[in-house]
Parts: structure tokens; C-alpha cells; sequence
């Protein structure tokens, strides 16, 4: 259960008083932390890595020294695993649902 989601009654509504807490940045997290809190849920956003700046300089070196910071690399940070390739929202360009664009024009 959601902090603060006392159970049965509680929690209906928009919002409801609940805390709910988001695990990842990437594009699902994202969209989903986002979508929550216009849904006026409380919410909090947990990243591993580092912001997606950071997380340049810490793919550079590892592509260029060979030296792995295991908190921030391809897979860790802000933006997702997709942030350095092309990731699964961009590969159905021109074969987008609805909800797709939705995410792709709203990130």
C-alpha cells in the first residue's frame, strides 16, 4: 500500500491523500511520476544514477577510459537505458498509438 492509503474509504477522488513513491527516471517513471502528481497524487521520484548531464560525463569515460562508475552508466541515471540508444518510444515512429505520441510529445 501507498504511504497514507489508510485502506478501505480512504484514498478515493482524485489524489485521495496518497503518497506514492516512483522508482526509476527513465521515460515509464518519468511519464508515470508526472501523471500521477497532475492526478494530484503526492508523489516522490527515486533515481539510482545521476541527472542525465552528469551521466554524459560518466558514459564518456567509460567509452573513452574504460572506467565504470557502477551508479551512473547505460543503465543507471535519469532518462533510462534508452537515453543512449534508440530506445523503445522511437522505434515505432510513424506507427504510434494515441497514448505513444501522448508520452513521446509530453517527455
Amino acid at each position: 500500500r501507498a504511504e497514507g492509503d489508510g485502506g478501505e474509504g480512504e484514498g478515493e477522488g482524485v489524489g485521495g491523500g496518497r503518497h506514492v513513491v516512483v522508482i526509476g527516471a527513465g521515460p515509464c517513471g518519468l511519464f508515470a511520476a508526472l501523471t500521477l502528481a497532475r492526478a494530484g497524487v503526492r508523489v516522490t521520484l527515486c533515481e539510482r544514477g545521476k541527472p542525465v548531464e552528469q551521466r554524459g560525463r560518466s558514459i564518456g569515460a567509460l567509452i573513452k577510459r574504460r572506467v565504470l562508475d557502477p551508479e551512473s552508466n547505460f543503465c543507471y541515471g535519469e532518462g533510462g537505458a534508452g537515453t543512449w540508444s534508440d530506445g523503445k518510444l522511437t522505434t515505432r515512429i510513424g506507427r504510434n498509438s494515441a497514448a505513444g505520441r501522448t508520452v513521446l510529445q509530453t517527455l
